[in-house]
């Protein structure tokens, strides 16, 4: 999806359709940090915005899975 002439406001509203289409949240990341016209700042609200979309028993997945990942380390080798 191309974002040009999107303003934040159309980006946000792209990522709420998004996320209660189902989209996979990893096309909605996508989609974030392909929107060239936006800033760091404005990429990262968009992230927590469809982050905080989802539901709460999959964000404490998601948040246990790299929390047990980052205990185990890097993979020796």
């Amino acid at each position: 999806m191309m974002d040009a002439g999107l303003s934040l406001g159309d980006h946000r509203d792209v990522v709420q359709s998004m996320m209660a289409a189902g989209a996979p949240f990893g096309d909605v990341e996508t989609f974030v940090n392909e929107a060239a016209a936006l800033d760091q700042d404005e990429k990262a609200a968009l992230w927590l915005l469809a982050w905080s979309l989802r539901e709460g028993w999959v964000q404490r997945r998601e948040a246990h899975a790299m929390l047990s990942a980052l205990a185990w380390g890097p993979s020796p080798g």
